[in-house]
């Protein structure tokens, strides 16, 4: 992708300036795609919506604690959407959680990919539907069949379509946007909203376990705002393409919140990806540095090219990536990919302690990105996947903190440590490498 050109100097990084000229592109995009895609789960080019609050996740203990806070105090709604429940202590208490709030009379909705929580099966949904919450598992498997869905597609079974995203979203009190820690006895005065967005799944490894004794690492992100709103079309998209019922929840209350300027990008199978377009585009904006942490990192060439252009430049692009993931066949296609971005001078540290699965990207301490989208072709071509863009500089700089304490741990990988690979690990990269679009 070549870096854009125009006869007027680009606008600094994260400016109003900035926001016109990347939601101009970016609907320019969202136009060609739909040139391709006639029924979509969301056709609306994304914008960047104002005044919300954000605050950054780094434990998963305490994203558990406030999603069973807002589970608790929640009057009217909840939606719930989630690759993977786990049937395990943490999973447990989120789905009793959830029954506790459907026998109140709260409309719950529960939308769980059928492969990622095939171990949740219908047993462990059983006391939440009993209470009168609503459970549908989205493209179950079913080889034998061929619907038009309600988006109005043809739509036979596909192994590879998985519903990848991670949204909690509950109606609170409007004052927890003020809060500090999970707030905890009855809830009270005026309603609000808020969203749980990020990449962890539900489960003890994800939300249960202490860091450094089990936790995988990983981020999600508190909001509260009008960007809730948002999200919460979203899920309803979601909702609808996989068959849920079609009874009308109620809407949640958003007021503002905060000075937060947040995009939401839903992204699905088969169609110009424009959460890889707009990660890539505002790569090329970058002025001193773009850090990353991507769990499975498979870059395109569009991306390959968007990061050296960053060195070029004479900014700093630094990249951790694990040392060894959950998936040993994502890491050698990864490594091969890596010589051409080591001999342009990005940095890549690779991380050693607990499972790295985190997806965050944080441009310019201004621009923080995260979600459930990895840097890989699975995450940009054949799943549903949810992240959000957010122009916050108070978030930005907590991410960084916590990016900058895990390159201190990890280890740098050279050019030269890359080249002097066994002729054995070569090969293997190489071989991997081949089946890079289903990985």
């Amino acid at each position: 992708m070549p870096r854009p050109t125009t006869s007027q100097p680009a606008p600094r990084f994260g400016s109003e300036a900035w926001r016109e000229r990347f939601e101009r592109a970016l609907r320019g995009q969202t136009r060609w795609a739909s040139l391709g895609a006639f029924f979509s789960v969301s056709r609306k080019a994304p914008v960047f919506i104002p005044h919300n609050r954000a605050r950054f996740l780094a434990d998963g203990r305490e994203q558990l604690a406030w999603m069973l806070a807002g589970i608790a105090a929640a009057r009217t709604r909840i939606d719930f959407e989630m690759y993977i429940v786990e049937d395990d202590d943490s999973g447990r208490r989120v789905r009793d959680a959830l029954t506790r709030a459907a026998q109140r009379g709260v409309f719950v909705r529960v939308l769980v990919d059928s492969i990622g929580s095939a171990d949740a099966g219908p047993d462990f949904w059983r006391p939440l539907s009993e209470a009168g919450g609503h459970i549908i598992e989205f493209n179950p498997v079913a080889p034998w069949r061929l619907r038009i869905s309600r988006i109005g597609k043809i739509q036979p079974w596909r192994p590879n379509a998985r519903d990848h995203r991670k949204l909690l979203i509950v109606d609170a009190p409007a004052s927890w946007a003020e809060a500090s820690e999970p707030p905890t006895g009855e809830a009270s005065g005026p309603f609000g909203s808020f969203a749980v967005v990020g990449g962890r799944n539900l489960g003890d490894s994800y939300v249960g376990y202490e860091l450094g004794k089990g936790q995988w690492r990983d981020a999600a992100v508190l909001l509260f705002g009008p960007i809730v709103a948002e999200l919460a079309h979203l899920f309803d998209a979601m909702w609808f393409h996989g068959e849920g019922a079609d009874e009308k929840p109620p809407e949640f209350q958003c007021p503002h919140a905060g000075d937060a300027q947040i995009m939401a990008i839903g992204s699905q199978p088969g169609f110009l990806n424009l959460l890889q377009w707009s990660l890539a585009h505002a790569a090329w904006g970058v002025e001193r540095e773009l850090r990353v942490s991507c769990a499975y990192f498979i870059p395109s060439a569009r991306w390959r090219r968007a990061l050296r252009g960053i060195t070029r430049r004479g900014a700093q692009c630094l990249l951790l990536l694990p040392k060894e993931s959950d998936l040993p066949v994502v890491d050698a296609a990864s490594r091969h990919f890596w010589g051409g971005l080591l001999a342009a001078k990005v940095r890549i540290f690779q991380h050693t302690r607990e499972v790295l699965h985190e997806k965050t990207l944080i441009y310019d301490q201004q621009l923080s990105v995260l979600g459930s989208s990895n840097l890989d072709p699975r995450s940009f071509r054949l799943n549903y996947e949810l992240s959000v863009l957010i122009l916050c500089s108070t978030l930005a700089q907590a991410i960084v903190r916590n990016h900058q304490h895990n390159l201190e741990a990890a280890e740098p990988c050279s050019y030269e440590q890359w080249k002097a690979r066994s002729p054995v690990s070569r090969f293997t990269d190489w071989f991997w490498s081949l089946f890079r679009h289903q990985l």
